[in-house]
């Protein structure tokens, strides 16, 4: 990996985010569609915290295995994106070292950061496939 390597060059951007009020079927709907696993959670254009599958597995597995069909209609009913997301998730500034990225993801139990402007504004989203892509490309 480039030791002078920024995030800014390694990132997915533009981010795919959903809003703090977003039906937690429409996350689940989005999550399986574009087949992503960590998805930014925004307030108002302001970053507030990140869902991800695991996020949604950890509450309706069960539901999963007996009805597949049923879960996005259940999370509804019983759940809001504010109770299933991580808040203040870590995040990562655009012109940051990879090395920051990397040692927060190592450090941090998650895969996956979104990266932040010099204006808090969301401009994408790197991922530990991300850098062990830069990793095995030298």
């Amino acid at each position: 990996m480039n030791a002078s390597e920024i995030v800014r060059h390694v990132m997915s951007a533009p981010p795919v985010s959903i809003d703090v009020d977003a039906k937690p079927s429409d996350v689940h709907a989005l999550l399986t569609e574009k087949a992503f696993h960590h998805l930014p959670v925004l307030d108002r254009g302001v970053l507030v915290g990140m869902l991800s599958t695991l996020d949604l597995a950890r509450v309706s597995l069960g539901r999963w295995v007996d009805d597949p069909s049923t879960v996005a209609a259940w999370l509804d009913t019983q759940f809001s994106v504010r109770e299933l997301m991580t808040w203040e998730p870590e995040f990562v500034r655009d012109d940051d070292p990879v090395r920051i990225a990397a040692d927060r993801l190592a450090s941090g139990g998650f895969h996956s950061l979104p990266v932040l402007d010099a204006s808090d504004r969301l401009v994408g989203i790197v991922t530990s496939t991300d850098l062990l892509r830069l990793l095995a490309n030298g």
